[in-house]
């Protein structure tokens, strides 16, 4: 399997690309309600207010529009809107202007601008945020693919190319793609060191014709990654994972395959996926 886009070479005239993390595997919810939400309320010891923060972070995270939001940007959002709930957080203004100017949202980037800035006690406490929320992760158990992700990818891999292209890092993804016997399917498997999801779409587009790719996601990023290169894209739906996949496997592989997607069925799969978030607990 190819893990370079440099690298990369086409096996069939379809690809099918898959984000990972709350798509194919079921590991978003758990990572959200037991690492990030709970690291936030224990950086800034908010117990006192715990209930209503963990409710609202596992909201706009998993439930609203916003889910996917990069991790440091979903931590601005929250502390915001504690800070206009007059909620006391130190180092907001640092995590703030942090958020609004640098180039790269990760945990090096933000050592960096500690390095640069070590008086700013706001970053520390991000970073100690993030590194708590990936200590927390390690120790969470594993949940596995949803259902019918296995068959849909044994049924798409006898016609088209698979390739995971995921905003995760690629350790994690490999390790739980292996775990679960899902590698022998894919052809090649695309995570944060490849860049950005857009930047490897653009890789991967130059060797098929624009209607024989189709992106599946559960994220407006996702949908975005795919629209910015004029791709088809085929939603997992937040709550409703397991139906998407097997309406995926049973109807709209199919029509994939005989090249028979179109914008009129990219269209009504896009309002459902809006009105999905709306109607979402």
């Amino acid at each position: 399997m190819i893990e370079s886009l440099p690298q990369y070479q086409p096996k069939f005239n379809k690809l099918i690309c898959v984000d990972s993390d709350g798509c194919a595997i079921d590991s978003m919810t758990i990572k959200h309600e037991r690492a990030f939400g709970p690291a936030l309320v224990e950086e800034w010891q908010l117990e006192d207010n715990a209930d209503a923060i963990l409710q609202r972070w596992n909201a706009f995270n998993l439930y609203e529009i916003t889910r996917g939001i990069n991790r440091f940007r979903g931590l601005e959002k929250m502390l915001s809107e504690l800070v206009a709930d007059n909620i006391t957080i130190e180092g907001y203004e640092d995590i703030k202007q942090w958020v609004a100017t640098t180039e790269s949202f990760s945990n090096p980037s933000l050592e960096a601008a500690i390095a640069n800035a070590p008086t700013q006690t706001g970053l520390k406490k991000a970073l100690s945020w993030s590194l708590n929320v990936n200590t927390r992760i390690k120790k969470l158990p594993s949940t596995g693919p949803f259902n019918h992700v296995l068959n849909s990818l044994k049924n798409a891999a006898t016609f088209a190319d698979i390739a995971i292209v995921s905003s995760a890092n690629l350790s994690a993804v490999q390790h739980e793609w292996e775990t679960y016997h899902l590698t022998p399917y894919l052809n090649g498997m695309f995570a944060q060191e490849a860049g950005t999801k857009e930047q490897c779409l653009d890789v991967l587009k130059q060797y098929y014709k624009r209607e024989d790719i189709i992106m599946l996601g559960d994220a407006k990023g996702d949908m975005d990654a795919a629209q910015s290169h004029d791709l088809y894209f085929y939603p997992i739906l937040a709550g409703h994972e397991d139906q998407s996949w097997l309406d995926f496997n049973n109807k709209y592989l199919n029509i994939f395959k005989e090249g028979q997607f179109n914008e009129a069925i990219q269209s009504s799969l896009i309002d459902v996926f809006y009105n999905n978030f709306k109607g979402a607990k």
